[in-house]
């Protein structure tokens, strides 16, 4: 119920389970970006491999664990009982973990390399507009803009694909989608993992600049 509670008011929208069958019935039939799993709870392990199994792409997941005792795979364990920001602390974590950042082989594809001067410009523009384009989805989803919210996104989805950026790629097509509802309920615990894959995704490409200082 803690667990339940915080992650509301934080604004992820939060699938809950009684029981190992019920957990296993959601990750069959619905999409996740992260679990928490209680980690001595019965049926425990199940979950974790479920997780750790799923097709496409594993969902990573925060395993709530007693000292002495550990999930397999689990991106984060967190000591229980915690506090609010140890727990925020490990959800942003996971989040941040979930994926990896680049896809080499978009880059490749589009640009033939990261060593393409081409490419090297179009990641310098991009980077302080993704920044911007991020601020401006959390502004206008906060004064409730659903039409802006999903023109803002759809951008910088475009400018991250021409990048390789798939992790911010493909949070900010998600936005995008859940903007176009009449309903966007998910829409805060979306924005969460925008962030949450943001910076990561800008390092990332810092880093590809960076590795070849004498391209202008």
């Amino acid at each position: 119920m803690m667990v339940r509670t915080l992650l509301t008011r934080w604004g992820f929208a939060v699938t809950a389970a009684r029981c190992d069958d019920q957990a296993l019935a959601a990750l069959a039939q619905s999409r996740f970006d992260m679990v928490i799993i209680g980690a001595t709870a019965a049926g425990a392990t199940a979950v974790a491999e479920a997780c750790a199994q799923r097709r496409g792409a594993p969902i990573p997941f925060v395993a709530l664990v007693t000292p002495g005792h550990r999930l397999a795979s689990a991106r984060q364990d967190l000591t229980w009982p915690t506090t609010g920001p140890n727990l925020r602390q490990a959800v942003w974590q996971c989040l941040r973990t979930g994926a990896e950042p680049l896809d080499a082989a978009a880059i490749a594809a589009l640009w033939g390399g990261p060593a393409n001067p081409i490419f090297h410009r179009i990641v310098r523009v991009f980077i302080p507009e993704a920044r911007r384009q991020l601020q401006r989805i959390q502004e206008r989803a906060a004064a409730g803009d659903w039409h802006a919210t999903e023109v803002e996104a759809h951008a910088l989805k475009g400018a991250a694909a021409n990048v390789g950026a798939h992790a911010i790629r493909d949070a900010a097509a998600r936005i995008e989608a859940e903007a176009a509802r009449d309903d966007p309920a998910s829409l805060p615990a979306l924005l969460n993992a925008l962030c949450a894959v943001t910076e990561p995704g800008i390092m990332a490409l810092q880093r590809l600049v960076a590795a070849d200082p004498g391209v202008a």
